[in-house]
């Protein structure tokens, strides 16, 4: 007796080879119903396929297979759980009766692949959990193939999957260059993974083309669970180009790192955002350490919207209480008619990040870099704008209303890396939480117009020995406090004479007569000095005074400015601290002191940092400590070169007690070199999961320092074959002679690197970021050739698509009637033939009913 299941198969089999005439039904019925377990009995009346609520998806596949050219599967109202993969076909719609009717429930890597073009995906609700290691990079949506609309969806999936909705060029599936795309009315939430994600795969044909979605949402994506550290809700950028995006009335909220985001790499154009909202993202604390390129901790977004170096506009946008930025665009963004609030809120420790409602740094590799027209920042928490490292910015009746600013300054153009040139800035600012709205440092060729209305003493600032041809012209400055008819515009001494010029800027005091305009002498409020600063060390000291080997040591310096100008306030007073060079361990350095030192003062620094902590942990022996004072060069002085102190600090063993007798300090240095590279698995196919592994050698004639990182980078063809991945977990020290295999640990994509079919050149690069002072800094790579087969294809998966699926059981049954030429591969009982004996193998594995083929 055959159960309802096997009926069903074999008479969709017999509608796909051809053997009932149902032509004439299809043309007159182009919708085929799918009822639910659940469904209602006049729902179920109407179907031609019923589902038991237990792999469903088989169901669906079957009337998605039996459909014309053009047709559409109807899912009537209910719950579909569905174990396995959804395929449609060419040309053909899926649709359900509503996101709060239909559910399509998947577990088991279950999911849905638009493989084919011309493909509709419309009204229910999707749920993905529960994924294997191998598809964890896909999504429980994936749009593969072009000319596709997801139109009415609703979606979530746990941590276990990379997105929702997966937009992926990936040539082993589709080929052509992946374009025109929809999504309309479609939300993603509360996830433990990524909205919706666009990324590419391979080499070829990376850039998707134009893409769309209106109305659509993402809102708490990675507030349950996280895929990885960097959960988005959109991305529109990861490893793919983008050319051609429209984005209308979308939504982002409460998603763990940004809103709307774009990789830094990829190349974006042609992309447009407009009447988007995006709130409260970035919901992942700061970072606790200083930013370092390999120590992903230390890498953060939490941006409304990330756009750097992307042909990006942004049209009636807005964004409020995101926790780094509202906008981040540089090189190429354009935004009009945007208004950002609260950038920052609840966020107190900016030790290691500071929030900017607008940021733009670095941008000046196009000419306009960043164009702001028409744009607001409310009560941004600490710099409303925020642009620097700048040429050729164009902002135009900018508002910036009542930020609470961050170290007293409400704005910083040039401020915090000194290069904000060719610039043009209308600004209207407002407020009195901070001394300074407008602060211009180190500008060069750079006009300001516009309104201050503040009843701060310097609401205006220019300062930086930099500045050259600033010219500030028709402001007004609104004041209770500021003297009617003064420029209200503070010149700092650091400006060299004549390059800041005041034209028709005046101070206009508020409960007075509002004075004749006066345009002054374009004359610095200080007059420029005739030296500079000239910083100096004058003692080193530390706590505990008489170390002991293990302990984590505070160092101290005091620091006299013994020039005729002080140093400008705001900039960071920096020193570092090195021990043996580097031989006795990572350095420490202060770099928090911004207050001006006058000339003849001095002040005493403590270090605040390092690339292993802010102490250094203590060594055996006698090292040589040295202090740099202004080790970046951010201040310029009238002597460059009396910056360094150097001392003696003696260790004694731990637990002595006293001091023994001094050790020289090694007389020379680490050499570290890569010995061997390897890989598991060691003839890896076409999409396995690689770990590599190197072998690092110190050839020096002193220890690595304990507690440092031993980085090892490797990379595959220079990043054309795929992300690279790292090893930065061995901090032991490595003895002179030794040797030691590191494995790698993490990545950009993960710690594994996912094998391309070809022969390709892997990188292995030992210290690749400079923690370790050597000997010699130029023999730290090795190359090697890895040879990936192409990966042999399942038994069974007949198109080799990874999967053997309802696709593979039509495809034998095409060749069984001999409709298609039969294969080899298809031929699963190896009689000689392909007949339905193979097709009946295939299903009955499909099914679940053997467990192997």
């Amino acid at each position: 007796m055959r159960d309802r299941r096997t009926t069903k198969l074999l008479i969709a089999v017999f509608l796909i080879v051809g053997l009932v005439p149902i032509v004439g039904a299809l043309e007159a019925t182009p919708t085929t119903i799918v009822a639910a377990s659940d469904s209602s009995a006049a729902d179920k009346a109407a179907a031609a396929y019923i589902c038991d609520g237990v792999n469903d998806h088989v169901e669906i596949q079957a009337a998605l297979n039996a459909l014309p050219s053009g047709g559409v599967v109807l899912l009537s109202s209910g719950t579909y759980n569905c174990a396995g993969i959804i395929a449609p076909k060419a040309g053909s719609t899926l649709m359900g009766e509503g996101e709060s009717e239909t559910f399509l429930v998947f577990t088991h890597d279950g999911r849905i692949n638009v493989d084919r073009e011309n493909i509709t995906l419309d009204g229910f609700h999707i749920k993905g959990t529960g994924y294997s290691s191998g598809v964890k990079w896909l999504g429980v949506m994936n749009i593969r193939a072009s000319h596709a609309k997801i139109h009415n969806i609703t979606g979530t999936a746990d941590a276990s999957i990379q997105a929702v909705y997966l937009l992926i060029h990936d040539p082993t599936v589709y080929a052509p260059t992946l374009q025109d795309v929809e999504f309309i009315n479609c939300r993603a939430v509360d996830t433990g993974t990524y909205g919706f994600l666009h990324n590419a795969w391979g080499t070829t044909n990376k850039v998707i083309k134009d893409v769309r979605y209106e109305n659509c949402a993402a809102i708490n994506c990675g507030k349950f669970g996280a895929f990885n550290p960097w959960v988005t809700g959109f991305n529109f950028a990861e490893l793919n180009d983008m050319d051609g995006l429209y984005v209308k009335d979308c939504y982002a909220e409460g998603t763990l790192e940004s809103g709307f985001h774009f990789e830094f790499d990829p190349k974006v154009t042609n992309a447009v955002l407009e009447n988007c909202t995006s709130n409260n993202n970035g919901q992942k604390p700061f970072p606790t350490r200083a930013y370092q390129q390999n120590d992903m901790s230390t890498h953060y977004f939490g941006c409304g919207y990330y756009a750097p170096n992307c042909d990006v506009t942004f049209i009636d946008c807005t964004a409020e209480g995101n926790s780094m930025n509202g906008f981040y665009t540089t090189n190429g963004g354009k935004l009009y008619n945007c208004v950002e609030k609260d950038t920052g809120i609840g966020r107190t420790d900016f030790s290691y990040r500071v929030p900017a409602g607008y940021y733009s740094i670095p941008t000046r590799s196009v000419n306009p870099s960043t164009v702001l027209e028409n744009c607001t920042s409310i009560n941004s928490r600490a710099f409303g704008l925020q642009v620097d490292l700048a040429n050729n910015v164009k902002i135009k009746n900018f508002h910036l209303v009542d930020p609470v600013g961050y170290n007293g300054k409400g704005s910083s153009l040039g401020g915090t890396n000194g290069q904000f040139d060719n610039s043009e800035v209308s600004i209207y600012a407002s407020g009195n939480r901070v001394e300074t709205l407008v602060w211009a440092k180190e500008n060069v060729n750079t006009v300001f117009s516009g309104q201050i209305v503040s009843d701060s003493a310097k609401p205006f600032v220019i300062e930086g020995y930099r500045t050259k041809n600033v010219l500030v012209k028709d402001m007004e400055i609104v004041s209770k406090t500021l003297p009617a008819g003064s420029s209200g515009v503070t010149v700092v001494s650091t400006v060299p004479a004549g390059q800041a010029t005041l034209q028709n800027v005046k101070v206009t005091s508020t409960g007075s007569p509002v004075p004749t305009p006066t345009t002054p002498a374009p004359t610095p409020t200080t007059p420029a000095p005739t030296g500079k600063p000239d910083l100096v060390v004058t003692d080193i000291s530390w706590t505990p005074a008489k170390p002991a080997s293990g302990d984590a040591v505070t160092m101290k310096a005091t620091i006299k400015n013994q020039g005729d100008a002080p140093t400008p306030a705001g900039a960071k007073h920096g020193v570092i601290f090195t021990f043996d060079d580097g031989a006795a361990g990572p350095g420490v350095w202060s770099d928090t002191h911004t207050t001006s030192i006058a000339p003849g003062q001095w002040v005493t620094l403590t270090a605040t940092g390092g690339s292993a902590g802010a102490a250094w942990k203590a060594v055996e022996g006698t090292h040589t400590v040295k202090a740099t004072v202004d080790d970046v060069n951010r201040i310029a002085e009238s002597n460059e070169n009396n910056n360094l102190r150097t001392e003696q600090i003696t260790v004694s063993k731990a637990g002595s007690g006293s001091t023994p007798t001094p050790t020289p300090a090694p007389s020379g240095k680490p050499d570290l070199v890569v010995t061997e590279i390897s890989w598991t698995p060691a003839k890896p196919a076409s999409g396995d999961a690689v770990t590599m592994k190197a072998t690092v050698k110190n050839q020096g004639n002193a220890p690595t320092p304990a507690g440092t990182k031993l980085g090892v980078l490797f990379t595959f063809n220079d990043g054309a074959a795929g992300p690279g991945v790292w090893s930065d977990t061995h901090t032991a020290a490595v003895a002179p002679g030794a040797s030691v295999t590191v494995t790698a640990t993490g990545g950009s994509a993960g710690a594994t690197w996912k094998a391309v079919s070809g022969t390709h050149t892997v990188k292995a690069t030992v210290d690749d970021v400079n923690r370790i002072a050597e000997s010699n800094e130029n023999n730290n790579v090795m190359s090697k050739e890895i040879v990936v087969g192409a990966q042999a294809p399942a038994r069974g998966d007949l198109n080799k698509d990874g999967n053997v699926d309802w696709t593979d059981v039509t495809i034998a049954a095409d060749m069984a009637q001999g409709t298609t030429a039969p294969t080899a591969t298809a031929d699963l009982n190896g009689d000689g033939t392909v007949d339905w004996k193979d097709v009946a193998l295939i299903a009955d594995f499909f099914f679940g009913r053997t467990s192997s083929l």
